[in-house]
C-alpha cells in the first residue's frame, strides 16, 4: 500500500513543495513530518497494500488524499486467498503535522515589567485573561505575585491549584483541570498556563491534548528539574494504576507540544535542597552520555552552584543549565515521538522508574532515582571495560560530592533490577537498549545483552564503592 503510494508520490505533479531538500527553509519553518514518510510497512509489522495499485490524486486534496485501485494484471498474480482477502479500494491520507515550540530563558518572569506571562503567545483576539494551572506550593510561595502581577497588566486570571507530589501524578487530577475548563469555556486557541513542577506540566499538558482534542498550553517550570527536563520535550503523562502490575510511571500520556517554555532560574532560590540536588540527577546524566564540559562543570562547581541555588554571580549555573537544555533539545528535537528508540537520554531511566514506584523506604524523588539507576549502570560500564576504574571512581566522588543518593535497596535486589529489564525491553519495542558510558565520560554506546550474571558483578561493585 505505501511502496505504490510512494511511487505515485514521486511521479505525481502536485506533491507538495515541504517534500524537497528543507534546507531552503529557515528552521522556524521547517515541518516535522508525522508519522515518517520512510516508515515502511513493513518496518511497522504491517502488510503492504497491491504494490502494483495506481494511486491517483485526488482533486480537492492533491497533496493529501491518494485513490488505490489493484491493477487487473496484479490480481491475476495474486494467490486466489489473497485476491479474495485484498481491499478492492483503498485511499491514503497523508498530511504534514509542524510542530514549532521555543524555550525561553528570561529574567523576572513574575516582575510586573515584563510582560511574558501577561500577554506573550495570547491571540488579539482573545479575552484579556488566563487559565493558570498552578503548584500548590508554588502558589502557597508565590500567589500573591502572581495575582498582582496580572493584575498590573489588566489580566483576569482563573487559578487551578493541584499537588505537584508524584503521589498525585495520577487522571484523578487532570480531570480536575478539564472540568475547570469546561467551566471557564476556553477557546480552541488560547493557551493554559501551567507553573509548577514536573509532574504539574505533564498532568496540564495531558489536559491540555484532550480538552477540545487539544489547546495550546504553556510551560512555566518552578524547580531545576523541570526547567531542564519536562519543560523541553513535548511528553506529557500521568502514573497509572493497573491491576496486573500496580503503579506504573507515566504508563498513559501522549506526545504534545507546548507552544512555548519560559524558564526562570530565580524559582530555583525557593527550592530546599533536597529538591536542588534532586534536579542535578537529570543534568548528571546528560553529563556522563553527552558532554565533558557538563561533567566537568558538576565535578569543579556543583557543590557550589547547589549550596546557592544557582543565584550565584558568576555565570558557572548559567552554563549548566544553558548546557543541559541545549543537549536536551539536540537530542530530542530530531526525535520528538521517539522514532528511533536507542536514545542516549534514557541513560539512568532503565531501573530508576521501577525503584522509584516502590513503596518500601527510602523514597526517592525522580532525579535520585535516575542518579541511583546511572552509577549502576556506570557500573555496568566498567564490568564491562567500557570505562577503567578511574572514570567510575570519578563520577561516584562527583555524586558524593554533589550531595546525590548513589544506592538503595532496590538495586540489590536482582529480581527488582530484572524488572527493569522486562520493562525496558517492553517500553523499547522488544529490546532492551540501554544506554551506558563508553570510552570517556561524555560519550555512551547502547546495549541489548544485560544478562543476570552481569547484573550480580554490578551490584557487587556499586557495594565496594561504598565500602
Amino acid at each position: 500500500f505505501e511502496h505504490c503510494f510512494e511511487r505515485c508520490f514521486e511521479n505525481c505533479p502536485h506533491k507538495p513543495h515541504t517534500h524537497q531538500p528543507l534546507t531552503h527553509l529557515s528552521p522556524t519553518h521547517r515541518p516535522l513530518l508525522m508519522p515518517p514518510f520512510n516508515s515502511t510497512p513493513a518496518a511497522q509489522g504491517l502488510e503492504p497494500f497491491d504494490a502494483a495499485a495506481v494511486g491517483t490524486p485526488l482533486p480537492r486534496a492533491p497533496r493529501n488524499v491518494f485513490l488505490h485501485r489493484p491493477s487487473a494484471s496484479s490480481t491475476a498474480k495474486a494467490p486466489a486467498s489473497d485476491a479474495a482477502h485484498a481491499p478492492v479500494v483503498a485511499w491514503t491520507n497523508y498530511y504534514e503535522l509542524p510542530v514549532e515550540y521555543s524555550v525561553e530563558i528570561h529574567r523576572g518572569l513574575l516582575d510586573i515589567e515584563n510582560p511574558t506571562l501577561a500577554t506573550k503567545l495570547l491571540p488579539p483576539d482573545a479575552p484579556r485573561r488566563r487559565f493558570l494551572v498552578v503548584d500548590e506550593t508554588v502558589w502557597s510561595l508565590y500567589g500573591a505575585r502572581i495575582k498582582s502581577y496580572f493584575a498590573s497588566h489588566s489580566i483576569d486570571i482563573k487559578v487551578v491549584t493541584i499537588p505537584g507530589e508524584e503521589d498525585n501524578k495520577a487522571f484523578t487530577q487532570v480531570d480536575k483541570i478539564l472540568d475547570a475548563l469546561c467551566a471557564f469555556g476556553l477557546h480552541r486557541r488560547e493557551p493554559l498556563l501551567a507553573i509548577g513542577g514536573g509532574v504539574v506540566l505533564d498532568v496540564a499538558g495531558l489536559a491540555a491534548s484532550l480538552y477540545r482534542r487539544g489547546v495550546p498550553y504553556i510551560r512555566v517550570p518552578t524547580t531545576l528539574l523541570a526547567i531542564v527536563d519536562a519543560s523541553v520535550g513535548v511528553k506529557t503523562g500521568v502514573d497509572y494504576a493497573s491491576s496486573a502490575k500496580g503503579k506504573l510511571k507515566n504508563r498513559v500520556g501522549s506526545f504534545y507540544a507546548p507552544v512555548a517554555a519560559f524558564l526562570d532560574r530565580g524559582f530555583i532560590a525557593t527550592q530546599d535542597e533536597r529538591n536542588v540536588v534532586n534536579g542535578m540527577g537529570e543534568i548528571m546524566k546528560l553529563a556522563l552520555v553527552r558532554s565533558p564540559e557538563l561533567f566537568g562543570l558538576l565535578e569543579e562547581h556543583g557543590p557550589r552552584v547547589v549550596r546557592e541555588k544557582f543565584q550565584g554571580k558568576d555565570e558557572v549555573g548559567n552554563r549548566i543549565i544553558e548546557l543541559s537544555i541545549q543537549i536536551m533539545l539536540e537530542e530530542l528535537g530530531p526525535n520528538l515521538w521517539e522514532y528511533q528508540l536507542e536514545r542516549c537520554v534514557d541513560y539512568g531511566h532503565t531501573f530508576s522508574k521501577i525503584i522509584e514506584m516502590l513503596p518500601t523506604p527510602p523514597s526517592l524523588m525522580h532525579g535520585e532515582a535516575v542518579n541511583v539507576d546511572g552509577l549502576f549502570c556506570a557500573a555496568l560500564s566498567y564490568s564491562r571495560a567500557l570505562i577503567p576504574r578511574a572514570a567510575l571512581h570519578r563520577i561516584f566522588d562527583a555524586m558524593r560530592a554533589l550531595g546525590m543518593p548513589t544506592t538503595h535497596p532496590g538495586m540489590e535486589d536482582v529480581g527488582v533490577l530484572r524488572k527493569g529489564l522486562e520493562d525496558a525491553v517492553e517500553h523499547r519495542h522488544g529490546r532492551q537498549r540501554v544506554p551506558l558510558v563508553s570510552g570517556k565520560i561524555g560519550a555512551s554506546v547502547v546495549v541489548s545483552d544485560i544478562g543476570e550474571e552481569e547484573l550480580v558483578r554490578a551490584v557487587e561493585v556499586v557495594k565496594e564503592l561504598h565500602r
